[in-house]
């Protein structure tokens, strides 16, 4: 419109506005029929705004930090060339004379640190296209995470070659006509102070000397001081060489950690040191509690620590009981119910493979305040990075929702170890609107998910004659200390645990199992106790069972019963050995009558007769239990009638006393209608004879 463009630096205000402040030179005229490529700047202020408010906390925030040393620092152990590397992860408060002032995030590198130049462009990532190996692939993650978490963030590398590289990511430098993320390459040479001093003098960092200068001010009403900031900065790098050597290391200082809220903060609550010192520890012990069931997979080469303790994560080998693996196959663009085919077993090239661990959360069923439902936890990525939690996933998995049905601390897992779920930038859930068939995708993944919860439920709910006892046996498990004394802990990865093979079906709208085969793990803690048998087991059907009885050994003796049995019920075999081969079943003969004009006859049922069955010990205990469940549901079934049976009864004895008054006022009725019956006789009477005189109308 003709109005000069707000610049900020000294050339481009003593530039017309006509020039381009880029390249120097005037725009190229434009005609009517001429078209342009333009481009538009980002506001850097603005950026910086949206970057504060993409977290919904400071935990969050500095996941995404520890995302980016993870993928820098994980390692794996099968290649030879790396089999000394001891990944290394600390997190720790930044403390200078006795005063916390914020805190400091560092790690090793398996590979060579890329230049910060590189590194603080914006939206540019090198692991764009890593697949399932880094969890950070969106080029802003440790910008948005700097920025949420504190308004005066530093970046300090060392490389293995002595190079050093320092970087700013601070509010104060942020442009109207961009985001300024100032670095400086440095040699490792003894003179760091005069290096950088020579680079910060200059009137184009002015004001990176002004935030240095911040960083240098300890108490609250400090001046800025520029000496001690350089001086703490060259402290850090210092103590990157004593804790590691021989790899590159990269190190994030957060200064000032804001809090939770960033509306709610003042300069005053900022600067305060012993708020400070609260912020810090308190993140801290977040973190420490929140990590372990962060991260799925991280090796026992990748050393963690938060302060001056290690973390371990074995989380959920430690709380699950009957932890168990399965894994499926996931097709993201053809929908599992299109067309008459059932899809569910295809595996075809863009089919990728899902994991799925499943157990009972026994610290979760014991705890009186907690949801008991089934809860469903989303991991990706390599190291198993948890993305998302639904509390109570009923509905998502297509379950029934209603009273404790599949709850009793039920977890559902979902291990993405391929990487082949799109996530969103903040790594909060899933973008499944990224993809051309995302919706077919979704549908695909909850139908499977659905499936294997539903047989996992089932598969443990028969071992119980309830959900009650099944509730009673999980929360025997609630002791950390007791169950630590059973088995030694280790990761989901390692651990050798109880694994399904699972074929599916198409079971009206849903997706079913269909058979299953089994290899029960040393590692999962078990609600009932194992037996003797082997452990590989396989679902009852008719292939197996026809194989089964061919390969059956001769039939023992037949065992004659003393008693008879009464119709109908299926009566136990008295052997002389423990195991049960055979038992006597009644079995009702029936005769036909001739057949009438009208149609066939009927069938007649004579005397019953028995006859010996073989059956085997499995199936008679199977026919057992199934009878116990039977009774166990009738007896629920009486428990939950009782009121109501009451209720009836008290209703019938109502209804009897109703019934009694009703005949009385009948009779009574009748003796009313008798007495006027002789009333107006004698009114008749009395007009026949006109003494009846009727009384006057007004």
């Amino acid at each position: 419109n003709g109005t000069p463009h707000n610049q900020t630096t000294n050339d481009a205000k003593n530039a017309p506005w006509y020039v381009n402040v880029r390249s120097g030179s005037p725009p190229e005229r434009v005609t009517k029929n001429q078209s342009t490529m333009a481009t538009t700047t980002v506001d850097g202020q603005g950026m910086w705004r949206a970057w504060k408010r993409g977290f919904t906390s400071n935990v969050r925030a500095f996941k995404d930090l520890i995302d980016n040393a993870v993928d820098a620092a994980f390692d794996d152990p099968l290649v030879e060339k790396n089999n000394n590397f001891i990944g290394r992860i600390d997190i720790y408060p930044d403390v200078y004379q006795s005063t916390t002032t914020g805190i400091c995030l560092q790690n090793n590198c398996v590979k060579s640190v890329a230049s910060l130049e590189k590194v603080f462009v914006v939206y540019e990532s090198s692991k764009v296209d890593s697949g399932a190996d880094a969890v950070g692939e969106n080029g802003v993650g440790l910008k948005q995470a700097c920025a949420a978490l504190s308004d005066l963030s530093f970046v300090l590398v060392k490389r293995a070659n002595n190079e050093l590289s320092f970087g700013v990511i601070a509010e104060s430098l942020q442009l109207r006509g961009g985001v300024r993320l100032p670095s400086f390459n440095l040699v490792d040479n003894g003179s760091l102070y005069m290096q950088l001093s020579d680079h910060l003098n200059t009137p184009e960092y002015v004001d990176v000397k002004k935030c240095i200068a911040r960083y240098g001010a300890i108490e609250p009403n400090d001046p800025p001081n520029f000496p001690n900031g350089m001086k703490r900065i060259c402290e850090h790098f210092q103590s990157m060489n004593r804790r590691y050597s021989g790899h590159d290391l990269f190190e994030v200082i957060m200064d000032r950690i804001r809090h939770q809220s960033s509306k709610d903060d003042t300069v005053q609550q900022v600067d305060v040191h012993h708020e400070q010192k609260t912020r810090v520890h308190t993140l801290m012990r977040d973190i420490k509690k929140e990590l372990p069931k962060t991260y799925l997979h991280i090796p026992d080469n990748l050393h963690f620590r938060v302060g001056k303790d290690r973390l371990e994560f074995k989380h959920w080998p430690q709380r699950l009981v009957e932890l168990s693996s399965f894994k499926i196959k996931v097709n993201p663009n053809l929908g599992w119910n299109e067309g008459d085919t059932f899809r569910a077993n295809d595996e075809r090239d863009d089919s990728y493979e899902l994991r799925i661990f499943c157990g009972f959360d026994a610290d979760r069923a014991t705890l009186p305040n907690s949801r008991k439902e089934c809860t469903l936890h989303l991991h990706s990525r390599k190291s198993g990075r948890l993305i998302c939690t639904d509390a109570d996933a009923r509905t998502k998995l297509q379950l029934p929702a209603s009273g404790s049905d599949y709850s009793q601390g039920l977890t559902m897992i979902m291990d993405d170890f391929t990487g082949k779920l799109p996530l969103n930038p903040t790594k909060q859930g899933v973008a499944f609107a990224e993809e051309r068939r995302g919706a077919v995708h979704e549908e695909n993944l909850y139908q499977l998910v659905g499936a294997v919860a539903h047989f996992y439920y089932q598969t443990h709910l028969k071992k119980f004659k309830g959900k009650t006892q099944l509730m009673q046996q999980v929360c025997k498990f609630g002791d950390w200390a007791n169950r630590d004394k059973r088995r030694q802990l280790k990761s989901c990865q390692g651990s050798d645990l109880t694994t399904y093979r699972v074929t599916l079906k198409k079971s009206q709208r849903r997706i079913r199992v269909d058979n299953f085969e089994v290899s029960e793990g040393e590692d999962t803690l078990c609600l009932v106790e194992r037996t003797t048998k082997s452990r590989e087991k396989k679902r009852k059907t008719p292939t197996n069972a026809a194989a089964e009885r061919s390969n059956t050994e001769p039939d023992l003796p037949i065992t004659k019963r003393r008693r008879r049995a009464a119709p109908g019920a299926l009566q136990e075999a008295e052997t002389s050995s423990e195991e049960i081969e055979e038992m006597r079943v009644p079995r009702r003969k029936t005769a036909k009558k001739p057949p009438s004009k009208r149609g066939e006859g009927k069938e007649e049922k004579n005397d019953v007769e028995e006859e010996m069955i073989t059956i085997k010990k499995s199936d008679y205990e199977e026919l057992v239990r199934g009878k116990e469940d039977l009774q166990t549901k009738l007896e629920d079934a009486d428990k939950m009638f009782a009121p109501f049976v009451e209720g009836n009864k008290k209703l019938k004895a109502s209804y009897t006393e109703l019934k009694a008054k009703n005949t009385e006022f009948k009779s009574e009725n009748k003796g009313m209608k008798a007495e006027n019956k002789e009333l107006k006789a004698e009114i008749k009477e009395l007009k026949a004879t006109k003494k009846f005189i009727p009384k006057k109308r007004k």
